[in-house]
């Protein structure tokens, strides 16, 4: 008999009794499919079981069927997930563990049991517009100097990733689509898409965020560099299109050619990091193809790609997303130095991402010791670029 009081995690329950415990979620080992593990809170936070994908759906089956657990510890566990959805993707059986991580968390927040580093993070957003609580007004610093189109036919959202923890992604993209040919123009006072709110389950206080994107935004088509932003529309039901489409687009049909600056030239092999809210379907942008595209770009640009063409969608989370590198910096910072440790073994000379939020995240990791770059800031510092009408 199942409780009637958890209607979130009701609507997973036919998922919940055909986990087969395969341990997928937990350990998978597939080198011909790019699996080298799974779970970078299992690796970087603790190897509990009940941290991972399997243990999620244990704990959503267990309060469905009415076991008094301890609220708190189900939130500990909760609230220790980046959300990327590599459990998903790895799952033979198509098994939902992320979904229903994501509507464990919702419940929890509905019972005010979220923990206060997650309601912090609420209140960060409502109050300044990013998850870092850092001052609304710097949510527009990356723009300084650049002018709005009066007239523009584009919209750039550049989410509060790229705002506040990578400006020169920001800036590099509002001058690359002018140079593409796009009247270009921005909010002079952001409003986050709701995506941190989401993904920690503030179902309602995300709900606030869209119906705010929507009246703060002119109806014109829009352009998004962050994943997760880009999903969070998509989700609420708002379209919108990717700064990675774009480029992409515009290098193919000769409205964007770009030449190597002599003053800087670019590193001639580079490593790649999705991120996962544009690499596994779990978020909904598989689609888009979105690693085949930055990959393609940075081959017409001439830079070789380090790492042999696995899988993306089974890469192994950085830590950035899900709230983990505010809720738990030490085991994100775990997480990012993983993926930083082997980049001179495979003889990397920088770290490319069409992820703001995974570049900054790892731009802080790397310390200076390596360049991160987004995909729009790399072009911009070592490429000559002309539009269609230079």
């Amino acid at each position: 008999m199942t409780d009637p009081g958890f209607v979130r995690l009701r609507a997973y329950e036919h998922a919940l009794y055909h986990c087969a415990t395969c341990n997928y979620c937990v350990s998978a080992s597939w080198p011909e499919r790019g699996i080298d593990g799974v779970c970078a809170t299992l690796r970087g936070h603790s190897p509990a079981a009940s941290y991972s994908g399997k243990g999620y759906l244990a704990t959503a089956r267990a309060l469905l069927e009415g076991e008094a657990l301890d609220l708190a510890s189900v939130a500990e566990r909760a609230f220790a997930c980046t959300t990327c959805g590599n459990c998903e993707a790895v799952c033979p059986i198509g098994m939902p563990p992320a979904a229903v991580l994501k509507a464990l968390r919702a419940e929890l927040a509905d019972r005010n049991s979220a923990p206060g580093g997650a309601i912090a993070i609420r209140d960060a957003v409502l109050s300044r517009q990013n998850p870092w609580n850092a001052p609304a007004v710097q949510g527009t610093d990356w723009s300084l100097g650049l002018v709005p189109h009066p007239r523009p036919n584009l919209w750039l959202l550049p989410g509060c990733a790229a705002a506040h923890r990578q400006p020169a992604e920001a800036r590099a993209a509002a001058q690359l689509l002018g140079v593409i040919g796009y009247d270009v123009a921005w909010s002079t006072e952001p409003t986050c898409c709701g995506a941190p709110l989401s993904a920690l389950g503030f179902v309602d206080a995300a709900g606030t965020q869209h119906a705010a994107l929507a009246t703060g935004t002119p109806p014109l088509p829009r352009a998004v560099l962050g994943a997760e932003c880009l999903a969070e529309l998509r989700a609420a039901g708002r379209p919108a299109t990717a700064v990675l489409e774009l480029l992409h687009a515009a290098l193919h049909d000769g409205r964007l050619e770009a030449a190597a600056r002599g003053d800087s030239p670019p590193p001639a092999v580079v490593a790649v990091l999705d991120g996962c809210h544009w690499s596994k379907p779990h978020h909904g942008l598989a689609d888009l193809d979105a690693p085949r595209l930055l990959r393609d770009i940075l081959t017409r640009l001439g830079v070789q790609v380090a790492q042999a063409p696995a899988a993306p969608r089974y890469a192994v989370c950085c830590g950035a997303a899900g709230g983990m590198a505010q809720l738990h910096p030490a085991s994100a910072a775990r997480m990012a130095g993983a993926h930083l440790a082997g980049l001179d073994q495979v003889g990397a000379l920088a770290l490319i991402s069409a992820s703001p939020l995974c570049a900054g995240h790892l731009s802080v990791h790397a310390g200076g010791r390596f360049p991160v770059y987004g995909i729009c800031e790399f072009i911009a510092a070592h490429f000559a670029v002309a539009g269609p009408e230079q």
